[in-house]
């Protein structure tokens, strides 16, 4: 589920893009009908592999996931189906296409807005029946110790809410007090993070968890007792690591 979000966000992320209405773009839009037509199938495998839980955990999950991945599925093949209404409507000649690509675009963005967050959502419902039969079932243990701060934070950027902006500032939409940077920093430095492309207009860099940060995630969404109390924040210079290094070069 953690692994879908992370491309469910990457894919609503792709579509905030305006020259996406330009006739040149319909190579581009039809990759991004093929991601999310992808996006669709695995979210069908994720809903057929909860169904094949023990009954223990589908009697506790089966509303909040079953019923979430069910709608995923649905709001998926919609945004596939106006993201090819948008690939079709590229008449150079019209002076309303542009238009009605972008109209198309946005829609299909609409649709896949929560789906990120609503992954995340199903992800921390049967981590939490896990834990409650820890004996039973076999839960994946985190081999980094994270505060609770920085727990926060990764689940945060699981959902694709966070970026950094040119001067290693991050945001949370437009807000940049949520995360501090040093909280970047430290996730950056243990490798539970990992820069992604960012189709936004403003000079910044999406970040989203890496492989590593989302086994640290799931072994943590269960369990929040597990994050260490907080310490104050130590300053230090930003590391050599992925995310320093993307903002780098993009300065």
């Amino acid at each position: 589920m953690l692994t879908l979000a992370a491309k469910a966000a990457q894919c609503f992320d792709v579509l905030d893009d305006r020259s996406l209405a330009s006739p040149q773009a319909t190579g581009r839009i039809a990759r991004q009908v093929m991601a999310v037509t992808s996006l669709a199938e695995d979210a069908a495998a994720v809903g057929a592999a909860h169904l094949g839980l023990p009954m223990s955990l589908i009697d506790h999950t089966d509303h909040t996931v079953g019923s979430r991945m069910a709608q995923l599925q649905v709001v998926t093949k919609a945004a596939a189906e106006a993201l090819r209404r948008a690939a079709e409507s590229n008449d150079p000649t019209s002076m309303t296409a542009a238009d009605t690509r972008l109209t198309h675009v946005h829609a299909a963005r609409d649709l896949l807005a929560t789906a990120a967050s609503d992954l995340l959502a199903c992800a921390e419902r049967v981590a939490a029946e896990m834990e409650r039969y820890r004996n039973n079932y076999a839960i994946p243990e985190a081999h980094h110790q994270i505060t609770t701060d920085q727990f926060k934070a990764l689940r945060l950027i699981a959902t694709g809410a966070v970026s950094i902006d040119e001067d290693g500032q991050p945001w949370v939409g437009m807000d940049k007090t949520t995360v501090h940077p040093s909280v970047i920093r430290a996730l950056d430095q243990q490798g539970l993070i990992k820069p992604a492309p960012s189709s936004s207009w403003a000079e910044e860099i999406r970040v989203l968890p890496s492989p590593m940060g989302r086994l640290v995630l799931a072994a943590t969404l269960g369990r929040p007792e597990h994050p260490a109390a907080e310490t104050p924040p130590v300053p230090s210079p930003p590391p050599a690591g992925p995310v320093a290094s993307a903002t780098r070069a993009r300065r």
